[in-house]
C-alpha cells in the first residue's frame, strides 16, 4: 500500500530540522562559507531577510555538517544547546545548557551564571562534556574509565535562534533599553566566545537574526562589535540553487 508514497522535500513556511538535512538543497556554498567563519571566530550572527533560510541554514546545514566532521574541532561528538529568547532568555538559556552538559538541576545553572560572564566556561570544564587529561579521575582511570571519559566529551555548541525576540518582547528591551536578563545573557554569550577563542575551545556560539535589527543591536555593549567581527548574511537563492 505504500509502493507509491513519496515524502515531499518542502517544508513549508517552518524552518528545515536537523533530521531534515537530507531535503536541504542549494544551499552548500553558503554552508561551508558560514562553517569557515565559525570554525575561525568561535562566533557567528547569521542575518538575513525575514524568511530566507537563516534559521534552515543553521539546523539543517551547519549543525548536520558539524556533526560530520566538516567544522573541524577538538571532538568528534557536538551538543547543541539551542534556545529561542522568547520572554524569559535567561531561563530558556540554563535550560537548555543543564541538558547538554547533563546538569541535573536547571537552577544550579542559573546561579552559576549570575557569578559572572566566564561562569559558562566553567561550567563547560566542570562537566562530563569536557575531557581534562590533567585530572585526577582521567590519571586514575583504566582503559575502560577512560573510553567512556572520551565518549561523553563533546564540543559545544550554543545557538540563539530568532534573536531579534531580544527586542520585540517588551520584558526583553523596553524604551530603547534591555532589560537587566537580556544584558546578562548577552555578555555572558559574547565573554563566552571570547574565552573559547582566546584559549582555543571547543564552545561555538551562533546568533540568527532578521536584518532589520541590526540598528537595534547597538543598544547592547560589544555586540556591534562581534556582529561586525563574524556575521553571515544568507542571500536569496539565485535560479540555479532554487
Amino acid at each position: 500500500m505504500f509502493d507509491n508514497f513519496q515524502i515531499c522535500p518542502y517544508t513549508g513556511l517552518r524552518s528545515f530540522t536537523e533530521e531534515e538535512s537530507i531535503y536541504f538543497k542549494g544551499r552548500e556554498e553558503n554552508i561551508e562559507k558560514a562553517i569557515e567563519q565559525l570554525q575561525s571566530n568561535k562566533f557567528l550572527m547569521v542575518t538575513g531577510a525575514s524568511g530566507d533560510g537563516k534559521s534552515s541554514l543553521v539546523y539543517a546545514g551547519i549543525i548536520p555538517n558539524a556533526r560530520a566532521g566538516f567544522l573541524r574541532s577538538k571532538y568528534t561528538n557536538w551538543v547543541v544547546a539551542d534556545f529561542r529568547p522568547e520572554r524569559t532568555p535567561f531561563k530558556n538559556l540554563c535550560k537548555s545548557l543543564s541538558e547538554q552538559l547533563e546538569i541535573e538541576n536547571t537552577d544550579t545553572v542559573e546561579s552559576e551564571l549570575k557569578h559572572g560572564f566566564s561562569a559558562l566556561i566553567d561550567l563547560y570544564k566542570n562537566s562530563p562534556r569536557h575531557l581534562d587529561t590533567d585530572s585526577a579521575e582521567w590519571r586514575e582511570a583504566d582503559d575502560n574509565g577512560k573510553a567512556v571519559l572520551k565518549r561523553k566529551s563533546a564540543n559545544l555548541m550554543i545557538l540563539v535562534d530568532q534573536f531579534e525576540e531580544f527586542f520585540t518582547n517588551p520584558e526583553n528591551y523596553n524604551h530603547g533599553a534591555p532589560s537587566r536578563e537580556s544584558n546578562l545573557v548577552l555578555n555572558v554569550l559574547l565573554e563566552t566566545s571570547r574565552i573559547a577563542l582566546e584559549e582555543d575551545l571547543p564552545i561555538y556560539i551562533v546568533f540568527t537574526m532578521r536584518s532589520d535589527f541590526i540598528g537595534q543591536c547597538s543598544a547592547f555593549r560589544g555586540l556591534p562589535e562581534y556582529i561586525g567581527f563574524s556575521q553571515f548574511f544568507v542571500p536569496r537563492l539565485n535560479r540555479t540553487q532554487r
